[in-house]
C-alpha cells in the first residue's frame, strides 16, 4: 500500500477553505463579487387578491396578431365558461359579438343631485369604474330601445352599473332588456337583486309571473 504525506501547511489550508466554500454556491466562483438577488424577485405563493367567484371579478386578455387588436375582459364565473375569441375576418360559422365605440358622457352637474341621492340610501359606488353620466346613458338607452336595438341598450345600462352597480332604475331596466332577449333565468336573477334594494308593485307581480312559469 503506498501511503502520500500531505504537508502540514497544505492541510491547515484546506481546513480553513473548508467551512467557506461550503458557505457558497457555485455562482461566487463565476461572478465576483456574488450578484445580490433582488427582493422585488422573490415569490409570494399567497394570494393577495383572491378571485371571487361569482362577483364581478374579470381577467383582461389581450391579443396582436398585427393586423388586429383585441382586447375583451373575460367574467370569472364559478359555473364555468368557453370563451372564442376571433380575430381573423374568415368566416368560421362561430357568431360574432358586434364592436363598439361607446365613450361614458362625463358627468354633468345635474348627475351631482342623482349621485348624492344613490350615496344617500347607503348604496356603493364603484370607484374604479368610468364616471358616467346616469342622466346622458339613461336618454341613449331610450333611444336604443325605441329603435329596437337592445344589444346596444343593454351596453348603456352596463356602463351606468359598473359605476353605480346597486342603481336600482338601471338594474330594473337591465333585467327587462335580457327578457326582451330571451335571457329569461337571467333576468329573473337581476329583478330578485333589484328588489332587495328597492322593492317596486310592477316589478314584483312580474317576478312572480315568471317564476311561476308565466310568459
Amino acid at each position: 500500500m503506498t501511503h502520500i504525506r500531505y504537508p502540514l501547511l497544505f492541510l491547515s489550508v484546506l481546513a480553513l477553505l473548508g467551512p467557506a466554500c461550503a458557505s457558497r454556491n457555485y455562482t461566487y466562483y463565476l461572478i465576483e463579487p456574488e450578484p445580490q438577488r433582488n427582493p422585488q424577485l422573490d415569490e409570494d405563493e399567497t394570494l393577495q387578491r383572491p378571485f371571487a367567484y361569482g362577483s364581478n371579478t374579470t381577467m383582461k386578455v389581450r391579443w396582436n396578431d398585427g393586423d388586429m387588436i383585441t382586447e375583451i375582459d373575460v367574467p370569472m364565473l364559478s359555473t364555468g365558461q368557453r370563451v372564442v375569441i376571433e380575430h381573423s375576418p374568415d368566416a368560421t360559422g362561430l357568431p360574432k359579438l358586434p364592436s363598439t365605440n361607446l365613450v361614458p358622457p362625463p358627468p354633468t352637474a345635474a348627475d351631482k343631485a342623482l349621485e348624492d341621492a344613490y350615496k344617500s340610501r347607503g348604496l356603493r359606488i364603484n370607484d374604479t369604474g368610468a364616471a358616467v353620466s346616469i342622466a346622458k346613458a339613461n336618454e341613449q338607452m331610450r333611444k336604443a330601445i325605441q329603435e329596437g336595438n337592445y344589444a346596444l341598450a343593454l351596453e348603456w345600462c352596463e356602463m351606468i352599473l359598473a359605476r353605480y352597480p346597486s342603481h336600482p332604475r338601471t338594474l330594473r331596466a337591465k333585467a327587462s332588456l335580457l327578457l326582451l332577449m330571451g335571457e329569461r333565468k337571467k333576468a329573473i336573477e337581476i329583478y330578485e337583486q333589484v328588489e332587495n334594494i328597492e322593492s317596486d308593485p310592477a316589478v314584483r307581480k312580474k317576478l312572480e309571473e315568471l317564476q311561476a312559469g308565466e310568459p
